[in-house]
């Protein structure tokens, strides 16, 4: 650095500039001061810069850019500072040809109504973006909330009663039931019943009810220990999928084959009757 000691701050960091082949563009850019302040800074121009720690500042980033000590550049120009301060204008005068005119109260309320009205604005788009999708979730999730009651609602489970005494069939192999843990199961309403062909009793969870004695080959008793999703078929009988309560008992019974599905195998006990 230049050892003139009569030269002003301004001339100074302008000088190391220049030696350094260093644009007051590029200094703009890399400081994210405007050009305007940093020819008023280089020019010794206070009345045209704002208050007494934002010049520190700007001349701290200024020399740390160039390649000079910042700590070194404020303590050998600290009174120059100081004096050249004084040159602006007082608040109640306002910075009369500075980037603002008006005084610094006035600019700091404005900030403010800018940024609550920036505020306001986001606000106001957000709720017109997300305002449809919320009520379409809102409606989904009714939707959901009246299928589960309706599943909760229906004819009740039938209790359990020993199975009826029935000649034992020759080389019948054990039940094919799967209880597994599938992929996670849409909530959906369960499938219309068809209309009972063998028996005028009501079935309306496709569970085997409607057959005859005779008919029931195999039979199933399934206690939920936890709520569960369940997905069954008996026979030919259209799939059921509905959520299966703690501590409630659902019995299928079958002619050929049960085939049975649950969220979360350890949270159900079963047995054959």
């Amino acid at each position: 650095m230049s050892e003139d000691q009569t030269a002003s701050l301004g001339e100074v960091l302008r000088q190391e500039r220049e030696r350094r082949g260093i644009t007051i563009e590029q200094v703009a850019s890399a400081t994210k001061i405007s050009v305007r302040l940093l020819h008023s800074l280089e020019s010794d121009n206070f009345a045209e810069l704002p208050a007494k720690p934002f010049i520190r500042g700007f001349v701290a980033s200024y020399a740390r850019f160039i390649g000079l000590d910042p700590a070194e550049i404020l303590t050998r120009f600290s009174d120059f500072i100081e004096t050249k301060a004084h040159d602006r204008p007082t608040k109640e005068a306002g910075h009369s040809g500075y980037a603002f005119e008006k005084r610094e109260g006035e600019q700091s309320r404005m900030l403010l109504w800018l940024v609550m009205g920036g505020f306001v604005v986001i606000g106001a788009l957000l709720m017109f973006v997300l305002k449809p999708s919320l009520k379409h979730h809102e409606r989904s999730r009714a939707e959901k909330l009246r299928a589960v009651h309706a599943l909760k609602s229906p004819t009740p489970l039938p209790k359990l009663s020993p199975t009826p005494s029935v000649s034992p069939v020759p080389s019948v192999s054990p039940v094919p039931v799967v209880v597994s843990s599938p992929s996670p199961v849409a909530r959906t309403t369960p499938s219309p019943s068809p209309t009972p062909t063998k028996s005028a009793k009501p079935d309306p969870l496709n569970s085997g009810l409607d057959l005859e004695p005779a008919e029931i080959k195999y039979k199933v008793v399934f206690k939920a220990l936890a709520d569960v999703w369940v997905r069954y078929s008996v026979d030919k009988k259209p799939t059921m999928k509905f959520i299966l309560r703690a501590e409630r008992i659902l019995v299928l019974r079958a002619e050929e084959i049960i085939r049975f599905q649950v969220s979360n195998p350890k949270a159900i006990n079963f047995n054959y009757a």
